[in-house]
């Protein structure tokens, strides 16, 4: 995809592969992360979990949904590391996009 340059555009710089890894890691525990904060606080209110007196708490309900975001996508961006690790120690390559396009071998007679 080689497409003639704006004259304002300077030429982009390939990722290199730990770079592409840890944006795959944080995007996908960014998903998950915003997917599992939206069942949690489906079933609990954060009124809950603040409790019945709000002027003894420092937190509102927008913070409650925040520190429960964060907390998620820390604990899935730690799950994603920890399977890429494990990944990576058991020695299994990684596949590239030739082995996807290699033809089917021929059925035998």
């Amino acid at each position: 995809m080689n497409r003639p340059l704006h004259p304002d555009e300077s030429p982009r710089a390939e990722l290199s592969r730990r770079a592409r890894l840890i944006g795959v890691v944080l995007w996908s525990s960014f998903l998950a992360s915003a997917a599992g904060t939206m069942f949690f606080f489906a079933f609990i209110a954060p009124a809950d979990l603040i409790g019945e007196d709000p002027q003894a708490s420092l937190m509102d309900h927008l913070g409650v949904y925040s520190l429960g975001f964060f907390g998620l996508w820390c604990l899935s961006a730690l799950a994603a590391t920890l399977a890429l690790f494990l990944h990576r120690v058991s020695g299994v390559p990684p596949a590239s996009a030739d082995e996807h396009r290699r033809p089917r071998p021929e059925p035998g007679p």
